[in-house]
């Protein structure tokens, strides 16, 4: 579809969004992008959104239907949906093998409604979104820690974390980031993990019930244990790894 009016104000689109979209960070991040790449918002229509549990007015997830003036191609663009949530933080917990696919991995197993697996649960690394942890510069790490503690019960020192940047996930489904870091664990720790695989962690409030699984990267692969998006964030976290 062509428009044809090259000059429409992007504020003629802004004005259709609710302010408690508006007001996210995954909204102004998403629309900051697009601004900067030149891209305008023509027109919106709110889809949905969804809740923070306890926080009234409070946007977890939202979906908006756009219409983007597309500044590279000279057109207009108005058949698709941007869903975003608050971006999260994932961490490769692991154990140097004598090869990459000998290295242990810690996976986290948890029930999650969309799971389309033979199982009917999730296999990832442990992550999730916190956003009343710490700064806007410093939440990524604080949700980091307190993500890895929350989902597999092991505390790591800040300092111990090593950062991998942050993408989109599925840049097709959600605008939302992940926040990627690894931590190089001891023999002790990886002891202490594997002897409480049968305990439960997560927050029974957010009715989040996570088990610890470990598997080598080897076998995260030739099982299919994992997703895409998974899979993607493990091969950059070992990246730099040194067989031992």
């Amino acid at each position: 579809m062509e428009t044809d009016d090259p000059t429409t104000p992007a504020a003629t689109g802004e004005h259709g969004v609710p302010v408690e979209i508006w007001r996210t960070p995954s909204f102004q991040r998403w629309y900051t992008a697009q601004r900067n790449a030149g891209n305008a918002l023509l027109g919106v229509r709110p889809v949905w959104t969804a809740a923070v549990p306890n926080e009234p007015g409070a946007v977890f997830f939202w979906a908006l239907h756009v219409r983007m003036r597309v500044a590279d191609e000279g057109r207009v663009k108005d058949n698709e949906v941007v869903i975003s949530r608050p971006d999260v933080s994932v961490v490769a917990l692991y154990r140097p093998g004598p090869s990459l696919d000998e290295t242990v991995v810690v996976l986290v197993r948890e029930f999650r409604s969309p799971a389309s697996t033979p199982d009917g649960y999730v296999h990832e690394l442990p992550g999730g979104s916190s956003p009343a942890a710490g700064t806007e510069a410093t939440r990524p790490l604080a949700q980091a820690v307190d993500e890895v503690a929350e989902e597999t019960g092991l505390r790591v020192d800040p300092s111990r974390f090593r950062a991998h940047g942050s993408r989109q996930v599925a840049a097709t489904v959600s605008a939302h980031h992940a926040h990627l870091f690894s931590v190089e664990i001891t023999d002790d720790e990886l002891a202490w993990l594997r002897a409480r695989r049968d305990r439960p962690h997560g927050v029974e409030a957010d009715s989040e019930r996570t088990w610890v699984e470990i598997a080598t990267y080897g076998e995260i692969r030739a099982a299919r244990l994992v997703d895409w998006a998974t899979l993607g964030m493990l091969a950059e976290a070992l990246n730099h790894v040194e067989p031992r």
